[in-house]
């Protein structure tokens, strides 16, 4: 996540109550501190007076992720959006984070695409729903062999092999236009890097990861 920018609006925030500015940067605090459980309680005080504070839920919804709570941490995350403020591009980001870890990539790429029609130029999004497309990619060329195998190691049971020739046949078909929908979706999305001058970002040492790394 980008934590300095959130550590950052907790400590700079001046919200109309002194009771949620302390909480946010008791809050801001503690999470700077590492001790999730703690800084969630505290954002959560705030949000029980005040459900549509936007730092707060932004506050729990990265408290939550850290916790590896990627349900709360999508709750949390989502409320953050709706208030169109200055955390919503974020907010979106670390969604889409929240659903890569709890496994539902499907809604992440849907995630980061709203965050770079939003931003064209934002390079994490672009880097995440990158990686997500290769690795739809890659699983459905996996997925294409795995069945090629199998048909080459069934033999025909007998007056059924024209029918399973052609399920085989239809299934390939269309796994073939799923690889070639992905492909065009990961050109779409390489264009629009290269259009940004973007060069992928690596963390330290992970450069032969090639899981989501640009989140926190």
């Amino acid at each position: 996540m980008r934590t300095p920018l959130l550590l950052l609006l907790l400590f700079t925030a001046a919200p109309a109550f002194a009771g949620v500015q302390a909480g946010l940067r008791e809050g801001g605090k503690l999470f700077e501190e590492k001790k999730y459980g703690q800084a969630l309680a505290a954002y959560n005080q705030i949000l029980r007076d005040k459900p549509q504070d936007e730092a707060a839920s932004f506050g729990a919804g990265a408290a939550s992720y850290y916790l590896k709570d990627y349900g709360s941490a999508e709750a949390a995350f989502k409320q953050a959006a709706r208030q169109e403020g200055g955390l919503k591009e974020d907010a979106l980001f670390n969604l889409g984070n929240a659903y890569y870890r709890a496994g539902d990539k499907k809604k992440a790429a849907e995630v980061y695409r709203q965050v770079i029609l939003q931003n064209p130029k934002d390079k994490d999004a672009v880097h995440n729903l990158q990686l997500i497309l290769e690795e739809q990619q890659n699983q459905n060329n996996n997925d294409n062999q795995n069945n090629q195998n199998q048909n080459q190691d069934s033999p025909n049971q007998s007056g059924g092999g024209a029918q399973n020739d052609q399920n085989s046949a239809g299934e390939q078909a269309q796994n073939s236009s799923q690889n070639q929908e992905n492909k065009d979706a990961a050109d779409r999305i390489m264009q629009m890097a290269r259009e940004n001058e973007y060069k992928k970002p690596q963390s330290a040492g992970a450069a032969q990861d090639d899981t989501v790394e640009k989140d926190w």
